[in-house]
């Protein structure tokens, strides 16, 4: 038997302790300076962070359903992530209010990978169309999640310690 589903689970208990570190660490900040700071000099902010990983998220959430029901891939907006963060303007917007964003759109997504079936090598495995990436397949992107919100959890701390 494949170790392949064990893993998933793993991720997926992955995902839900960033989100819930990354919960607890921006909703007990009591410095409202801290919102200001960037991680460096010109890098993001908190709101910037969140609204990213709200971003992420409910993009990795349509592309999984597209993967799983056979549908086209979300398109790219061909813009760097820097550009996108920027042109959403989530510096200026409510810390609190981003989180909530991420939130629901992070339960959603790990929602909907909980529900499929942890043994289906063949659906965790399907690669994705050319104008996604190619052979990105399911199994790849619950890796990704995984990875990218603990990257992010570091970011806010360095952040909050700065």
């Amino acid at each position: 038997m494949s170790p392949l589903p064990r893993y998933r689970s793993w991720q997926l208990a992955a995902m839900e302790k960033n989100m819930l570190n990354i919960e607890h660490l921006v909703s007990n900040i009591s410095d409202s300076a801290v919102f200001d700071k960037r991680d460096g000099g010109d890098g993001w902010t908190i709101s910037e962070v969140l609204g990213h990983l709200a971003d992420t998220d409910s993009y990795f959430l349509a592309r999984a359903r597209a993967l799983v029901e056979g549908g086209d891939p979300p398109q790219g907006s061909g813009k760097t992530v820097d550009e996108r963060v920027k042109e959403a303007g989530y510096a200026e917007q409510d810390a609190m209010e981003l989180l909530q964003r991420w939130l629901n759109a992070s339960a959603a997504y790990h929602e909907f990978l909980a529900s499929l079936p942890e043994d289906d090598e063949e659906l965790w495995e399907r690669p994705g169309r050319a104008g996604d990436g190619g052979g990105f397949t399911l199994n790849d992107q619950i890796i990704l999640s995984a990875y990218h919100d603990l990257d992010h959890l570091h970011q806010i701390v360095k952040i909050i310690r700065s």
